[in-house]
């Protein structure tokens, strides 16, 4: 797989590197971690979100902390809305 780091897209160079020095592995694993990561991660988000012992209020909080804006955002009233 290519990924474009070049022009508008150099940006990237530096996400894929600081992967790579976060999970201590080459830009390839990292990536595939990184990948891998992101779908348990969510899956464990809309767990905790559903659960039943948890007041409206906790899960707007978690939902608030776990929001990272423009990349992975929770919109919480009733019902869960996860935005990616």
């Amino acid at each position: 797989m290519r990924i474009r780091e070049h022009g508008k897209h150099a940006h990237r160079t530096d996400t894929i590197e600081q992967a790579a020095d976060f999970w201590d592995c080459n830009k390839t694993k990292a990536l595939l971690q990184s990948a891998e990561f992101a779908r348990r991660l969510d899956e464990r988000i809309r767990a905790v979100l559903a659960r039943d012992d948890l007041t409206t209020e906790q899960k707007l909080d978690i939902a608030d902390t776990l929001t990272i804006p423009g990349t992975y955002e929770i919109h919480f009233s009733e019902s869960l809305e996860v935005e990616k």
